[in-house]
């Protein structure tokens, strides 16, 4: 990869008096130009070229890996706490399961704060639903 800007040369045809229009770009966005024949200005963007896009694709792709990695890991260890719980409520061994899915529950959601809030709001909605209908009662 360059570290210098690409120079990238443009030509075109002034649509007032079709004079040949050349433009140089040595790595700004923007160029103002005359035409030498008419002096109407035009303003003309630089092209990207193919190196630039592949170099846009592959920083994308970086991310979307770097994403999915990261979303893969959530639910392994979303699956991973899932198990545990299931395990500790349907056991019968010491008679605490309950309380032991419960400090499982707990200690998870304070390592994983960042997982939680979606968590947080189904237990919220179940507190919720469970108070209407008591009341309704």
């Amino acid at each position: 990869m360059k570290n210098q800007p690409f120079e990238i040369g443009v030509s075109f045809t002034c649509p007032n008096c079709q004079q040949k229009i050349e433009v140089e770009f040595n790595g700004e966005p923007l160029s103002v130009v005359c035409c030498a024949q008419c002096d109407k200005s035009f303003t003309v963007m630089r092209p990207a070229i193919a190196e630039e896009i592949l170099i846009d694709w592959e920083n994308e792709a970086l991310f979307q890996k770097i994403r999915a990695e990261k979303t893969q890991t959530n639910n392994s260890s979303l699956l991973a706490l899932i198990i545990r719980v299931i395990e500790l409520l349907t056991w019968r061994d010491k008679g605490d399961g309950q309380v032991e899915a419960i400090r499982e529950m707990r200690g998870w959601l304070i390592e994983n704060e960042d997982k939680a809030p979606p968590i947080a709001e189904l237990i919220q909605m179940d507190v919720n639903h469970r108070t209407n209908r008591r009341n309704m009662e």
